[in-house]
């Protein structure tokens, strides 16, 4: 049995990539729904509109949060190098 390798960074930008598409995705389908609306229903398809941004937004807001905090992780792993490299 052939064992793979499992390269954590390839994993976290392919998570990354895929939340990004997903928010873009539903901001999509919320413009979607809103240029569809007929005149009967279209406050109802406004508030569904208005949740798919929603949660766009989150999804976005969470990719952020992961790349600040693997910007933080890698500059205090940079710093350590560096310091081990100086003594």
């Amino acid at each position: 049995m052939r064992e793979t390798a499992y390269d954590p960074t390839s994993f976290s930008a392919g998570r990354d990539c895929g939340t990004r598409v997903a928010a873009s995705v539903a901001r999509l389908a919320a413009l979607e729904l809103v240029d569809g609306a007929r005149w009967w229903n279209r406050w109802r398809c406004r508030l569904m509109a208005s949740a798919l941004v929603a949660c766009a937004e989150e999804l976005e807001r969470d990719v952020e949060a992961r790349d600040d905090a693997n910007e933080r992780r890698r500059r205090r792993a940079d710093s350590a190098l560096r310091a081990l490299a100086t003594e």
